[in-house]
């Protein structure tokens, strides 16, 4: 935030930010956002938009049609970042982005090598999510890695792995939704209206239940070091994951393979329904 700290008491700034966040990545803000947000009156809410009109006159435009907020072509952030990190950090509201940044010398996390996603790419996606609209993009695969590969899709959600955003959308070449890695959608523009019923992903709305538990190649003591490592109850542990993110799940926790090829010290848990979430993937 520039020189507005010193002036704008902590919990204003807080709104002030909430507000410039949803006016720039969603296009468009009212009163009545602060007021669920916040639980304020829309007094106090109008109060705010009369603040930050002033701070920032040249980023904010009303609407009067739409009754809504709108941002200028001149829009300059004053209290967020505009980066992708800091959109999905925000979002995700994630301690783990602080604990990593913190530069403390008791408590540090992992660097995650941060991908490359452009701005107007995720922007777009943003709003064709809240607005229900088609976006045309430019998708590098590593199938057809050439310039050129369009695509008509409906985002309707966002998912990592810890390590790189993708959207997903229903992609209307295949006819089925999938997932696109944000950092290979070189450009995005948005279309017409989509009539694409996002409630039938039933692979993203479905759950499903990862069971693990202590790789059978290890010893007894072994056995209940991992149990207890992991919390385990009668050595198993259930995990709860949405069925599109379950190829994820499994990676990221080194249990897509079978842990009967595997030795017990190479990978210390396995999954114990592992046909059963293998055909969950494959629906």
């Amino acid at each position: 935030m520039k020189d507005q700290s010193v002036t704008i008491p902590w919990s204003t700034q807080k709104r002030l930010q909430f507000l410039e966040f949803k006016l720039y990545w969603e296009g468009r803000v009212n009163r009545g956002d602060l007021t669920a947000e916040f639980g304020i009156s829309i007094p106090q809410a109008s109060v705010d938009f009369t603040k930050y009109q002033e701070i920032a006159p040249k980023n904010i435009s009303y609407n009067s049609s739409a009754k809504y907020y709108e941002p200028t072509e001149t829009f300059s952030p004053i209290f967020i970042e505009l980066s992708a990190d800091a959109y999905f950090s925000t979002i995700l509201c994630s301690p783990t982005e602080s604990i990593a940044t913190c530069g403390s010398d008791y408590v540090a996390a992992v660097p995650n090598p941060s991908r490359a996603i452009d701005l107007d790419v995720l922007r777009t996606l943003v709003q064709s999510i809240k607005n229900k609209q088609v976006v045309s993009v430019d998708y590098r695969s590593f199938n057809n890695p050439q310039p050129g590969n369009t695509r008509m899709v409906s985002p309707h959600a966002f998912g990592t792995d810890g390590l790189r955003w993708h959207v997903r959308a229903y992609c209307h070449e295949s006819n089925s939704f999938k997932d696109f890695v944000l950092g290979r959608i070189a450009s995005a523009v948005m279309g017409s209206e989509s009539n694409i019923d996002v409630n039938s992903d039933h692979k993203w709305f479905n759950y499903a239940e990862v069971v693990i538990g202590p790789n059978p190649k290890l010893n007894e003591a072994q056995k209940n070091i991992v149990a207890m490592d992991y919390g385990m109850t009668d050595f198993e542990l259930k995990i709860k994951c949405r069925v599109a993110l379950l190829y994820y799940l499994m990676k990221k926790i080194g249990i897509d393979r079978n842990g009967s090829d595997r030795a017990g010290e190479e990978q210390q848990i396995v999954t114990v329904n592992f046909d059963e979430i293998q055909a969950a993937i494959r629906q």
